[in-house]
């Protein structure tokens, strides 16, 4: 059976003690600013037309900045 061990065994030497440490880094020089969410879908209870074709539908799909039907998606 292996024999029990402290977890200070396994501890960094003095030598580890060098490193930076991660708390004392400012997040502002290693973060970027996050890319905002953009929507590639919209709901319409009810439906509405398709800015391409004009066909009314309840789910359309940006494309190019129009909003259209799945039929006039460019995939």
């Amino acid at each position: 059976m292996p024999e029990d061990r402290s977890l200070d065994e396994f501890e960094g030497s003095d030598d580890d003690a060098s490193e930076s440490d991660p708390a004392d880094a400012d997040p502002t020089d290693t973060l970027d600013d996050p890319i905002p969410a953009t929507s590639t879908a919209t709901w319409t209870t009810g439906g509405a037309d398709c800015e391409r074709c004009g066909e009314r539908v309840e789910r359309r799909w940006l494309d190019d900045g129009d909003r259209v039907c799945p039929a006039c998606k460019s995939w």
